[in-house]
């Protein structure tokens, strides 16, 4: 009966208000998630019509887990309208999966590589009577949020949802569209929207993570965000770090050794308990790897001064004069500093300092004021942006919007958020002519080169120029050329200068460099064909790029040439049918290297893309294609799915006119994700998958990716076949791919409008195509042929008048182009 009642209160939840008193021991109440139409990112998307009750007791809980039906983020709130007995003991836990939220405290968090949304999943709140609620800091993307009061008392709620962060257009009027006679496309291309929309981030919409008053900065359950002014404080080994602590609730924490993302050595002194430990990672759920007790005179409420010596594998801790904690440790040698507080701590810092051991100054700041936030990158985000995930790592990366501008374009037109994301990555060109792979977005772009000879992902530096190149392909934006073609022309230019004189390939010698997406793989080194693939790409597809920015192109297509033909020539197996992946893995191939080298022009003579396509057929599962075929994974690379790495495939499948290996990506891989039935559903499309087709990388798997969106442009540029000829789509080109669809319909923004397409067929064969553009523009209709003699056996009409034709029709912009064609 348990069953029966769960599916009734669903329905009342749907209706109306509901009122659950006396739960039981044990009991869960679920609400199904309510569907939203509003375009207004003020307006709350509410988790239920009216009320509910959760009543707990000494013993045993009151849950009740609400269910969105789909990712949000935002800012939660509720609305307490009474509380009776004790409602101290309230917590409210968000999550994308159920499954995490049921067997995780933490749920899928912690969450501390950057302070632009909420460090914990977990939020505690002690209720003495009716308020209204709106959390200070975004929660970002979640499906599922649970109440759990574990006191004594009884609470009636109202108004539970969260207000968005983000624009929440409908994804029914969005200004790109696709609708096909095959559903699980049309899911695949929506969700994908979803997922682009969920990671574009409006400007200004992030609030300052800490608050200052002139008494110091609160920070309140919040993972330390390092220092990172200038770029040296990652690098630092040795310092003393010196600053005054008020506690508020429970104690205080801070890092030291700790990179770019928060992970380090992690201190949490937690005076409610009488103990300080250290921690390897970013928040006090981190392993833990020393141990102390605190002395009785630190207390709560007092100011004290706190002075830690770092160096390197020693770390030292004194307060107020008197030692308390020392340790050794061997698990991070170099790095910045920070401060923060666990989970249900509060404390107020200020007058912070660090010198290097002879006493000079590294940094200091008062903390009574936000001059100071910029250094910490903790402030709100200047610009519009595109990050990698809205739940993790909500930070801009350069690879990840090599595929998510072109579903963005596609669908949200999110011009702008691509716009800010090049303008900020772009500015990270390091002085040898390569970049940061990655940005935090609570800054705006740097107004000089950064004078640091090192970057890691080298591949991302590639990924950016295509990423520029695909964005000025598609916007026509006249002030790229001149901006990016300086830019563009010093990272291939250094690329240039990385060739082996023996064998014309590029050659990574640093194993920094050596990551890619990745991360949880070795780096790889020396010649490494993903790479060259990637540079090729770059050089390939920057070309126009650079003669509209005023560059002679003749020798970067000469480099193009000879990288193509030496890539060729040397790095192909005719064992593996595929180009291999490395002087250190020769047996094996990769998806992504292998379907770049189509999409790069590099495979020459035999070595035909359907060849390289069939050969990827090895990868394939039903849940998806492996990254990398077995001798790879033999070898140590993980045995995942990367929807990152596929995206790739697909858009090569495309290129090549592979519907069959199309049709199979996205049946295998992205329809799964997409079906609402799915235990892991979010409405988006996930990070990387397992062998089994689950989340792969534990509890914090993004299932919000934006790398993972790739099916919304392709289906948008490749079935619908809307594509750009001349930057701005000046001139157009509609040659649609029927994958054995009976139609297909949709609308790709452009500048100056839209151009849409509506097509039916049968077969491979349209019988009727109509296409509208904008004014002003000039285009060339395809359409498939019926054999591959390039012959027709029918008639066409073009606007009701029969014309003789091979299939490829001129159009002038502004004018409606109806095709019909009979046997």
């Amino acid at each position: 009966m348990r069953f029966s009642q769960l599916v009734f209160l669903t329905c009342v939840a749907r209706s109306g208000a509901l009122s659950v008193s006396n739960i039981q021991s044990g009991q869960t109440i679920r609400y199904s998630g309510l569907s939203f139409s509003t375009s207004n990112s003020s307006v709350p998307i509410y988790a239920t019509n009216g009320t509910f009750t959760i009543k707990g007791s000494k013993s045993t809980p009151g849950v009740v887990v609400l269910d969105y039906g789909i990712n949000v983020e935002g800012f939660p709130t509720f609305q307490v309208l009474s509380a009776i007995g004790d409602t101290s003991g309230l917590e409210i836990t968000y999550s994308e999966s159920r499954e995490v939220l049921d067997n995780h405290y933490m749920s899928d968090g912690p969450l501390a590589l950057a302070a632009a949304m909420d460090t914990y999943r977990v939020n505690q709140y002690n209720i003495s009577g009716p308020l209204v609620q709106t959390n200070r800091l975004i929660q970002g993307g979640f499906r599922y949020q649970k109440f759990n009061l574990s006191t004594a008392g009884e609470l009636v709620l109202e108004n539970v949802g969260v207000k968005p962060s983000i624009p929440s257009t409908p994804l029914n009027q969005l200004p790109g569209y696709f609708e096909s006679s095959d559903e699980d496309l049309n899911r695949i291309w929506t969700v994908g929207a979803r997922t682009v929309q969920l990671n574009d981030i409006p400007a200004k919409s992030i609030p300052p993570f800490w608050q200052v008053s002139l008494e110091g900065t609160l920070v309140e359950s919040q993972a330390p965000q390092v220092l990172s002014a200038g770029g040296i404080a990652a690098a630092l080994m040795e310092y003393q770090l010196v600053f005054e602590v008020k506690p508020i609730a429970k104690g205080f924490a801070f890092s030291v050794l700790a990179d770019t993302l928060n992970s380090g050595i992690y201190i949490s002194c937690n005076i409610a308990n009488g103990s300080i430990s250290a921690h390897f990672g970013a928040t006090e759920d981190s392993p833990q790897i020393a141990f102390a007790t605190l002395p009785q005179s630190v207390t709560i409420g007092t100011w004290h001064k706190v002075k830690v010596m770092a160096k390197m594998t020693h770390i030292a801790v004194v307060i107020q004069e008197v030692p308390v904690f020392q340790f050794s440790q061997t698990s991070s040698f170099f790095g910045s500093f920070g401060f923060g507080a666990p989970l249900g701590h509060s404390a107020v810092f200020r007058n912070l300092s660090a010198t290097d051991l002879s006493g000079e100054r590294i940094y200091s700041a008062s903390l009574t004021d936000e001059t100071f936030f910029s250094d910490f990158l903790v402030g709100t985000n200047p610009r519009d942006t595109t990050v990698d995930g809205s739940k993790r790592d909500r930070i801009a990366y350069a690879g990840d919007l090599d595929i998510a501008l072109v579903s963005s374009l596609a669908s949200t037109n999110g011009v702008s958020y691509v716009q800010g994301t090049l303008d900020l990555i772009g500015s990270y060109q390091l002085t040898p002519g390569f970049f940061a792979p990655t940005a935090k977005i609570q800054q705006g772009p740097l107004s000089t080169p950064i004078n640091v000879s090192q970057t890691g992902l080298i591949g991302y530096s590639f990924n950016l120029l295509t990423a520029v190149a695909g964005f000025y392909k598609r916007t026509g934006d006249d002030k790229l050329p001149n901006e990016w073609a300086p830019r563009a022309i010093r990272m291939l230019d250094w690329a240039n200068s990385q060739i082996l004189p023996e064998n014309g390939l590029l050659n990574i010698s640093n194993p920094a460099f050596g990551g890619d997406w990745n991360y949880y793989d070795a780096p790889q080194t020396g010649i490494v064909s993903k790479f060259n693939m990637v540079y090729a790409y770059a050089l390939q597809e920057c070309i126009t790029l650079l003669a509209d920015g005023g560059i002679d192109t003749e020798p970067y297509l000469l480099r193009l040439e000879a990288l193509r033909m030496a890539i060729d020539k040397t790095l192909w197996s005719n064992e593996l049918n595929a180009y291999y992946v490395s002087d250190a893995i020769k047996d094996g191939f990769g998806q992504d290297s292998n379907a770049l080298a189509i999409l790069a022009g590099v495979n020459k003579n035999n070595h035909t893309s359907s060849r390289i396509l069939n050969s990827l057929k090895q990868l394939s599962t039903p849940v998806g294609p492996f990254a990398f075929s077995r001798a790879v994974t033999t070898s140590g690379f993980a045995k995942y799915i990367s929807p990152y790495a596929s995206a790739y495939h697909l858009r090569a499948a495309f290129q090549s006119k592979d519907s069959e290996s199309a049709m199979n990506l996205l049946k295998s891989l992205w329809a799964p994700m997409a079906n609402p039935k799915g235990s892991y559903y979010t409405g988006c499309f996930w990070e990387t998958l397992n062998a089994t087709g689950l989340p792969a990388l534990g509890r914090t798997t993004s299932l919000c990716h934006g790398w993972a969106a790739g099916p919304t442009g392709e289906l948008s540029e490749h079935v619908l076949g809307v594509s750009a000829v001349k930057p701005g789509y000046k001139e157009w080109k509609v040659a649609p791919m029927t994958l054995g669809l009976d139609w297909a319909r949709g609308r790709l923004p452009v500048a100056g409008g839209e151009i849409s397409v509506a097509w039916n067929a049968t077969g491979t064969v349209i019988k009727r195509l109509e296409v509208k553009s904008p004014s002003g523009s000039l285009g060339t209709v395809v359409v498939p042929l019926l054999d591959g003699n390039g012959r027709t056996r029918g008639t066409f009409n073009v606007n009701g008048q029969r014309v003789d034709g091979n299939g490829t029709f001129r159009v002038a912009g502004g004018e409606n182009f109806i095709l019909t064609y009979a046997i």
